[in-house]
Protein backbone atom coordinates (compact mmCIF):
# COMPACT_ATOMS: atom_id res chain seq x y z
CA UNK A 1 0.00 0.00 0.00
CA UNK A 2 1.26 3.93 -1.17
CA UNK A 3 1.56 5.56 2.06
CA UNK A 4 1.45 9.63 1.88
CA UNK A 5 2.06 12.24 4.47
CA UNK A 6 0.91 11.39 8.27
CA UNK A 7 0.82 13.66 11.42
CA UNK A 8 3.90 11.51 13.25
CA UNK A 9 6.57 12.33 10.41
CA UNK A 10 10.03 14.38 9.86
CA UNK A 11 9.64 17.31 7.39
CA UNK A 12 13.12 16.71 6.07
CA UNK A 13 11.55 12.91 4.94
CA UNK A 14 8.56 15.04 3.43
CA UNK A 15 10.72 17.12 1.45
CA UNK A 16 12.84 13.66 0.16
CA UNK A 17 10.22 10.99 -0.03
CA UNK A 18 7.15 12.24 0.50
CA UNK A 19 5.14 8.89 -0.74
CA UNK A 20 6.07 5.46 0.65
CA UNK A 21 5.46 1.87 1.36
CA UNK A 22 7.32 1.20 4.22
CA UNK A 23 8.38 3.53 6.91
CA UNK A 24 9.56 2.71 10.40
CA UNK A 25 10.30 5.34 13.32
CA UNK A 26 12.08 5.25 16.57
CA UNK A 27 12.88 7.87 19.63
CA UNK A 28 15.00 7.79 22.55
CA UNK A 29 14.94 10.82 25.17
CA UNK A 30 18.56 11.83 26.61
CA UNK A 31 19.87 14.47 29.45
CA UNK A 32 21.81 16.49 26.88
CA UNK A 33 21.36 19.51 25.07
CA UNK A 34 19.97 19.20 21.64
CA UNK A 35 23.05 20.49 19.48
CA UNK A 36 25.41 17.60 21.51
CA UNK A 37 22.82 15.10 20.95
CA UNK A 38 22.51 16.12 17.06
CA UNK A 39 26.76 15.48 17.21
CA UNK A 40 26.35 12.30 19.03
CA UNK A 41 24.52 10.55 16.52
CA UNK A 42 26.98 11.48 13.73
CA UNK A 43 29.69 10.51 15.63
CA UNK A 44 28.29 6.81 16.96
CA UNK A 45 30.91 4.14 16.20
CA UNK A 46 30.00 0.64 15.63
CA UNK A 47 32.24 -0.40 18.87
CA UNK A 48 29.82 2.04 21.01
CA UNK A 49 26.95 -0.52 19.79
CA UNK A 50 26.29 -3.80 21.31
CA UNK A 51 24.57 -5.75 18.42
CA UNK A 52 25.24 -4.11 14.94
CA UNK A 53 28.91 -6.11 13.98
CA UNK A 54 27.25 -9.09 15.11
CA UNK A 55 24.17 -8.92 13.10
CA UNK A 56 26.50 -7.70 10.05
CA UNK A 57 28.50 -10.88 10.37
CA UNK A 58 25.24 -12.88 10.61
CA UNK A 59 23.84 -11.20 7.60
CA UNK A 60 27.45 -11.48 5.50
CA UNK A 61 27.25 -15.79 6.00
CA UNK A 62 25.63 -15.99 2.62
CA UNK A 63 27.94 -14.00 0.43
CA UNK A 64 30.74 -15.36 2.07
CA UNK A 65 29.91 -18.78 1.27
CA UNK A 66 28.48 -17.85 -2.44
CA UNK A 67 31.89 -15.72 -3.05
CA UNK A 68 35.89 -15.05 -2.31
CA UNK A 69 34.41 -11.27 -2.21
CA UNK A 70 34.70 -9.62 0.93
CA UNK A 71 31.81 -8.32 2.65
CA UNK A 72 31.60 -5.12 4.63
CA UNK A 73 32.23 -5.84 8.19
CA UNK A 74 32.78 -2.29 10.37
CA UNK A 75 35.55 -2.19 12.64
CA UNK A 76 34.79 -1.14 16.17
CA UNK A 77 36.58 2.76 15.36
CA UNK A 78 34.64 3.23 12.02
CA UNK A 79 31.37 5.32 12.45
CA UNK A 80 28.33 4.07 11.19
CA UNK A 81 27.31 6.63 8.90
CA UNK A 82 30.81 5.47 7.05
CA UNK A 83 29.76 1.96 7.67
CA UNK A 84 25.98 2.48 5.79
CA UNK A 85 28.22 3.99 2.50
CA UNK A 86 30.05 0.98 2.15
CA UNK A 87 27.25 -1.60 3.92
CA UNK A 88 24.26 -0.15 1.71
CA UNK A 89 25.03 2.71 -0.53
CA UNK A 90 24.13 5.15 1.29
CA UNK A 91 24.78 8.63 0.48
CA UNK A 92 24.37 12.36 2.33
CA UNK A 93 20.90 14.24 1.36
CA UNK A 94 20.74 16.65 4.02
CA UNK A 95 23.19 17.38 6.81
CA UNK A 96 22.05 20.27 9.00
CA UNK A 97 24.64 21.24 11.83
CA UNK A 98 22.76 20.58 15.00
CA UNK A 99 19.78 19.79 13.21
CA UNK A 100 18.34 16.79 10.73
CA UNK A 101 20.53 14.67 9.02
CA UNK A 102 19.22 12.22 6.32
CA UNK A 103 20.86 9.60 3.41
CA UNK A 104 19.51 8.48 1.10
CA UNK A 105 19.79 4.78 -0.77
CA UNK A 106 18.63 3.52 -4.01
CA UNK A 107 19.28 -0.11 -5.22
CA UNK A 108 17.92 -4.03 -5.63
CA UNK A 109 18.81 -5.35 -2.01
CA UNK A 110 16.89 -8.86 -2.75
CA UNK A 111 19.76 -9.77 -5.46
CA UNK A 112 22.26 -12.32 -4.41
CA UNK A 113 24.56 -9.31 -5.09
CA UNK A 114 23.14 -6.47 -3.89
CA UNK A 115 23.15 -3.51 -6.45
CA UNK A 116 23.28 -0.07 -4.86
CA UNK A 117 23.44 3.58 -6.93
CA UNK A 118 25.54 6.14 -5.76
CA UNK A 119 23.44 9.58 -6.53
CA UNK A 120 23.70 13.08 -5.82
CA UNK A 121 20.77 14.56 -3.76
CA UNK A 122 19.31 16.32 -7.55
CA UNK A 123 19.38 12.98 -9.16
CA UNK A 124 17.88 11.58 -5.91
CA UNK A 125 15.16 13.38 -6.31
CA UNK A 126 14.73 12.88 -9.95
CA UNK A 127 15.35 9.15 -9.78
CA UNK A 128 12.00 7.07 -10.75
CA UNK A 129 13.74 4.43 -12.51
CA UNK A 130 11.83 0.96 -12.72
CA UNK A 131 13.18 -1.94 -10.68
CA UNK A 132 14.43 -0.47 -7.53
CA UNK A 133 14.28 0.36 -4.21
CA UNK A 134 14.21 4.31 -3.12
CA UNK A 135 14.45 5.03 0.46
CA UNK A 136 15.44 7.57 3.50
CA UNK A 137 16.81 7.57 6.83
CA UNK A 138 16.79 10.65 8.74
CA UNK A 139 17.74 11.59 11.97
CA UNK A 140 16.23 14.85 14.36
CA UNK A 141 16.98 16.42 18.07
CA UNK A 142 14.60 18.53 19.28
CA UNK A 143 14.32 20.13 22.84
CA UNK A 144 12.13 18.84 25.05
CA UNK A 145 12.53 20.69 28.76
CA UNK A 146 15.66 19.54 30.10
CA UNK A 147 16.08 16.75 27.90
CA UNK A 148 16.55 16.06 23.86
CA UNK A 149 14.53 13.86 21.89
CA UNK A 150 16.56 11.70 18.83
CA UNK A 151 14.15 10.32 16.76
CA UNK A 152 14.86 8.50 13.81
CA UNK A 153 12.52 7.50 10.55
CA UNK A 154 13.37 5.23 7.49
CA UNK A 155 10.82 5.31 4.39
CA UNK A 156 11.09 2.92 1.62
CA UNK A 157 9.26 3.54 -1.77
CA UNK A 158 9.53 0.86 -4.90
CA UNK A 159 9.63 2.61 -8.21
CA UNK A 160 7.10 -0.03 -9.71
CA UNK A 161 4.89 -2.93 -8.48
CA UNK A 162 7.02 -5.29 -9.59
CA UNK A 163 9.46 -4.44 -7.21
CA UNK A 164 7.70 -3.79 -4.13
CA UNK A 165 6.56 -7.49 -4.49
CA UNK A 166 10.32 -8.43 -4.95
CA UNK A 167 11.23 -6.21 -1.77
CA UNK A 168 8.27 -7.21 0.17
CA UNK A 169 9.55 -11.02 1.71
CA UNK A 170 12.83 -9.27 1.72
CA UNK A 171 11.62 -6.53 4.37
CA UNK A 172 9.99 -8.77 6.32
CA UNK A 173 12.94 -10.51 6.97
CA UNK A 174 15.35 -7.88 7.84
CA UNK A 175 12.57 -5.20 9.36
CA UNK A 176 13.19 -6.55 13.14
CA UNK A 177 16.47 -6.59 13.00
CA UNK A 178 16.85 -2.84 10.89
CA UNK A 179 14.85 -1.69 13.92
CA UNK A 180 17.27 -3.22 16.65
CA UNK A 181 20.09 -1.71 14.80
CA UNK A 182 18.20 1.77 15.23
CA UNK A 183 17.41 1.49 19.18
CA UNK A 184 20.94 0.39 19.16
CA UNK A 185 22.42 3.57 17.49
CA UNK A 186 19.95 5.71 19.38
CA UNK A 187 20.92 4.15 22.74
CA UNK A 188 24.72 4.32 21.64
CA UNK A 189 24.02 8.34 20.83
CA UNK A 190 22.59 9.08 24.09
CA UNK A 191 25.18 7.59 26.38
CA UNK A 192 27.84 9.29 24.32
CA UNK A 193 26.03 12.48 24.60
CA UNK A 194 25.35 12.01 28.49
CA UNK A 195 29.08 10.90 29.13
CA UNK A 196 29.67 14.67 26.81
CA UNK A 197 27.89 16.60 29.21
CA UNK A 198 29.35 15.46 32.31
CA UNK A 199 31.50 18.50 33.72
Amino acid sequence: MLHRKSDLRMASCDDWLPRYHWRTHHDRAVRAEPAAAARAVREVRAGDTYILRPLVLVRGIPARLRSRDREWYPTKEERILDGLRDGVGAFPLQDDPGGDLVVGFVGQPWKLRQQWLALTPDEYREFDQPGYMKGVMAFSASGRGERTLLHTETRIYGTDQASVRRFRPYWLLIEPFSGLIRHDWLAAAARNARSSARP
